[in-house]
């Protein structure tokens, strides 16, 4: 009877395991599809920036030190080290009822004055910044450098304050890079003044349009692809509804647009075809069309892209692009191929 019960049990555990076992397998296991979605888009015009942007760090232009009256002697600071002061705030007050007072907004560095009721002398000063005018430096990737000039405007936003915007110059360009293995990079140094609110130290980014295009004949970036040539083209669309492999010369572009040189008219038409991956698991999907989404564009000191080289994979400066060829006559989502227009 004992034996009876047990053998009863194990089987018991041996299906519940079962059950349990092959839920869960259910459950790991997901049915996947993929589609293709196809759209078309017209050739437009577009102002087109391709920017550099870098950030750094708030400083002052020039740090001085301000020399103390000889003939005089010193009674009390006015102020301490760090502190902020305003233009004809008093620093340093004289036994005599005067003062040494601020040139100019200034924050006290340090100071080195005598004791109390003694002469100053020629080594006593107190060592301000001058908080009028502002510098950050910023580091330029060696493929960019040459773009850089001196002279050149600089978009500047606040990373405590991204709303408002100030307007600077590059100042100096180094001639001298910093290597390492994962390339060179150049400084540069940008000037720009203080509307009273920024404090040294503050974080900072810089834009500098490096080329732009007005009005250029533009495509969206997702319409280029490139064939097993290295040649970019993108699907035209004809007026009987085919389409066409057709041969582009690229321009500059930005994250969302790219300018087309030659092949391309206003107002033609052009396919773009993507490859959208659905799991049973709603939540993830995946999508491919063309050279993608240059998300990385506005960060570290990155532009926003010139396609301008031709052959091989557009000279865009990004990690992020996608659609190089190999192989067959096309090499776009959906694998899909039609004539070629050189």
């Amino acid at each position: 009877m004992k034996k009876k019960i047990f053998f009863i049990i194990l089987i018991i555990l041996l299906i519940g395991g079962a059950f349990i076992i092959g839920r869960q397998v259910g459950l790991n296991t997901e049915d996947s599809k993929t589609s293709t979605l196809i759209k078309e888009e017209s050739v437009s015009t577009q102002d087109i920036k391709k920017t550099l942007t870098g950030s750094g760090e708030v400083k002052a232009k020039t740090t001085e030190k301000l020399e103390l009256n000889t003939s005089y002697y010193f009674k009390a600071m006015c102020v301490e080290e760090d502190d902020t002061v305003k233009m004809g705030e008093n620093l340093l007050e004289y036994t005599n009822g005067k003062y040494l007072t601020a040139p100019y907004d200034l924050v006290v560095v340090s100071k080195s004055v005598p004791n109390a009721e003694s002469k100053c002398t020629s080594s006593n000063y107190i060592e301000v910044s001058n908080l009028s005018t502002l510098v950050t430096t910023i580091s330029i990737n060696e493929n960019e450098i040459n773009n850089v000039n001196i002279g050149q405007e600089v978009v500047i936003t606040l990373t405590a304050d991204e709303s408002k915007t100030y307007t600077g110059k590059v100042t100096k360009v180094d001639s001298i890079g910093n290597y390492e293995t994962s390339g060179t990079t150049f400084s540069a140094s940008i000037e720009f003044e203080n509307d009273g609110f920024i404090k040294l130290g503050m974080s900072l980014s810089c834009t500098i349009t490096l080329k732009e295009e007005k009005d250029a004949l533009s495509v969206p970036i997702d319409a280029v692809y490139q064939n097993n040539e290295g040649k970019d083209y993108v699907v035209k669309v004809n007026e009987d509804g085919t389409t066409t492999d057709t041969i582009v010369e690229l321009g500059i572009a930005n994250d969302k647009y790219v300018q087309v040189k030659s092949g391309l008219e206003l107002n033609d038409k052009v396919q773009i075809t993507t490859e959208v991956t659905e799991s049973s698991d709603s939540s993830k999907k995946s999508n491919s069309s063309g050279f993608g989404s240059f998300s990385s564009f506005g960060g570290g000191d990155k532009p926003s892209g010139d396609f301008q080289n031709g052959g091989g994979m557009p000279n865009f400066d990004s990690s992020n692009t996608r659609g190089s060829g190999n192989g067959g006559s096309s090499n776009r989502p959906g694998g899909r191929s039609s004539s070629s227009n050189n």
